[in-house]
């Protein structure tokens, strides 16, 4: 699974905002992920191993985040050259 995949989380009532979360990586047992909470982003753990069950986790796209920040952060810095 890639940094920045979109996971639809089955045991997730419809109701609970993190039903959907983006995969940000590995820390130890766990994936962590980041979601939106009462329009917030909120960051997100799963047992990495639960996500392997892919009848309780979904890969359902893909989100660029990680080139979306560098290229963000890039034309501050650019911009701010003296």
């Amino acid at each position: 699974m890639k940094k920045g995949t979109i996971i639809l989380n089955h045991w997730a009532g419809e109701k609970n905002q993190s039903k959907y979360f983006i995969y940000t990586g590995i820390k130890g047992k766990y994936a962590t992920g980041i979601c939106l909470i009462d329009n917030k982003i909120e960051e997100t753990t799963y047992y990495k191993d639960d996500l392997k069950d892919k009848e309780k986790f979904e890969e359902v796209g893909f989100c660029d985040y990680k080139n979306f920040i560098k290229k963000s952060l890039n034309e501050v810095k650019l911009n701010k050259k003296v």
